[in-house]
């Protein structure tokens, strides 16, 4: 019996990149978006915003990250699963308000182990994708 697993999660650097892609990429098209990355545990690691962004987009950037660590699958996933599941699933979950079912966070995959997620809210969903999948691609991830 196997009693330890391998663990590993996203360094200070990688960060550092996935948060300036990502933003870069919004501005770029300007847009005003937050970007959360958070480590492999869900805890937020790095976090920043335009100028101007909305408010409430900075907190549900953060539980995009969160969501993609914690159910190891784009949140766009999430919120299919969440549009399919049955009404007594659905109540359960929405006593987990950090769970967001949107476009716009993806876990960070290396090596099979998710290390981290990103999440990034501020423009429309598909925008919000755009901007994470470009977080991902500076560090050479690949959307799951």
């Amino acid at each position: 019996m196997e009693i330890a697993a391998p663990r590993a999660t996203l360094t200070v650097d990688a960060c550092l990149r996935v948060l300036e892609a990502a933003l870069s990429h919004g501005r770029s098209q300007g847009h005003r978006i937050w970007v959360a990355v958070a480590d492999a545990t869900g805890e937020l690691m790095g976090f920043i915003g335009c100028d101007g962004a909305p408010r409430i987009s900075s907190r549900v950037a953060i539980d995009k990250a969160f969501t993609a660590v914690a159910t190891e699958q784009p949140t766009s996933a999430w919120k299919a699963y969440l549009l399919s599941a049955p009404e007594e699933e659905r109540e359960i979950i929405r006593n987990f308000p950090r769970y967001v079912g949107a476009e716009g966070g993806h876990p960070i995959v290396h090596e099979g182990l998710v290390i981290g997620g990103i999440g990034v809210s501020g423009a429309s969903q598909k925008v919000d994708e755009e901007c994470a999948r470009a977080g991902l691609a500076a560090i050479g991830a690949t959307p799951r």
